[in-house]
């Protein structure tokens, strides 16, 4: 299970996408910015993220929300 400040990065990048329909660097640079975290560290959790929980329904459900060309 998705621990909450994860879960929150997730949904932020999905919201974020939403309303700008960026593409994945200026996404995650917006959601880094507004989380006072690096891209970098953006980009190291997403991919976590996917591997940890890539065949979780919610993880799914979240990452649906993002464009498949996007890397994680």
């Amino acid at each position: 299970m998705m621990n909450d400040r994860d879960r929150e990065l997730l949904t932020g990048m999905g919201n974020c996408y939403e309303a700008c329909h960026e593409d994945f660097e200026s996404t995650v640079g917006m959601v880094s910015s507004s989380r006072r975290r690096t891209s970098d560290e953006v980009k190291q959790t997403l991919a976590r993220l996917r591997m940890e929980f890539g065949r979780d329904p919610e993880y799914q459900a979240l990452r649906g929300r993002l464009p498949a060309e996007f890397p994680f």
